[in-house]
């Protein structure tokens, strides 16, 4: 929807309102048109778990309000097959009109992998020539990297294999600075930063495999970057993309406890399969191109 809140949609438009508990999907239920939405992840069950409060909060909202958004929607619109099956029973009552799963994707690599690679190891000289496993996001505690150091320092055996820990640091952020002191004197984990476009698209395309070890992910966008340059992906099945992830072949799915995240650096360390580089680019091209997501929207927009 748009962000200027005193737009008034025309009857013969289709309205999008993105996420929950703001103004957009009111504007939208008050409008003259039909309107979509989509929650985000916003209806994962993990935040009741981990944040009571703020669900309680919200699900008061969801009783003045939201709910009725949902409800009025030509359609709720999820990203996954996952997320749509999550969002079940976080609020209630929960009795949409009509559910779809759209997807979300991404679109084609913006740079050509043999000409960014070369700026990556530019800038990280240390790691040409080394095996690389890479994480590339946010540094927060849903992402399970905690787990995920304790476990590589205990099972890494190989000097040339390399965790490269790519986002953005605070060193006066407490659960920083106790991640960073979990990897301390571990030559092989590599604290890069944060890096951003032809670097960033460098690492995707370096690295043997992408791994993704959260408790909760919508969609994963960093997933679907990795399957767009053909790079297998390790992953919890808390990443909604797990499903595509498995039917496509291009990559392995463990559970985000310790087993399950230790199993992928098994997987790791026993080799990852060439054959997954093919399934991650078909993932890409079938179910994770943002064309796809476009074409179902607009095909709802014809049923108009």
């Amino acid at each position: 929807m748009s962000a200027d809140s005193s737009y008034v949609a025309q009857k013969d438009e289709l309205v999008i309102a993105h996420g929950l508990w703001q103004w957009p999907g009111i504007r939208a239920r008050a409008g003259r048109s039909s309107y979509l939405v989509f929650p985000h992840g916003m209806m994962d069950p993990w935040f009741k778990r981990t944040y009571l409060l703020k669900h309680l909060k919200k699900q008061i909202y969801w009783w003045y309000a939201q709910g009725r958004v949902m409800q009025d929607a030509y359609a709720v619109c999820f990203t996954t097959e996952e997320e749509k099956r999550l969002a079940q029973d976080t609020f209630f009552p929960y009795r949409p009109a009509r559910e779809m799963v759209t997807g979300i994707g991404v679109g084609d690599p913006p740079y050509e992998s043999d000409a960014c690679r070369p700026k990556f190891f530019e800038k990280f000289p240390q790691l040409k020539g080394k095996r690389l496993l890479l994480y590339l996001g946010r540094i927060h505690p849903k992402k399970g990297l905690d787990t995920l150091i304790k476990l590589w320092v205990h099972q890494n055996t190989n000097e040339e294999d390399v965790l490269l820990l790519a986002g953005p640091l605070d060193k006066t952020d407490s659960y920083h600075r106790k991640l960073q002191s979990l990897s301390e004197g571990d030559s092989s984990i590599e604290w890069p930063g944060m890096i951003e476009g032809e670097e960033k698209w460098g690492a995707l395309s370096a690295a043997e495999a992408l791994i993704l070890p959260s408790h909760q992910e919508n969609f994963g966008m960093v997933v679907a970057e990795a399957c767009s340059v053909g790079t297998p992906v390790l992953l919890t099945d808390k990443v909604n993309l797990w499903r595509e992830i498995e039917q496509s072949g291009a990559g392995c799915v463990a559970s985000d406890d310790e087993a399950g995240i230790s199993s992928l650096l098994g997987q790791w360390t026993a080799g990852i399969p060439r054959q997954w580089a093919v399934g991650a680019y078909r993932c890409f091209e079938e179910k994770l191109h943002v064309r796809e997501a476009a074409k179902r929207i607009m095909g709802i927009a014809t049923e108009l």
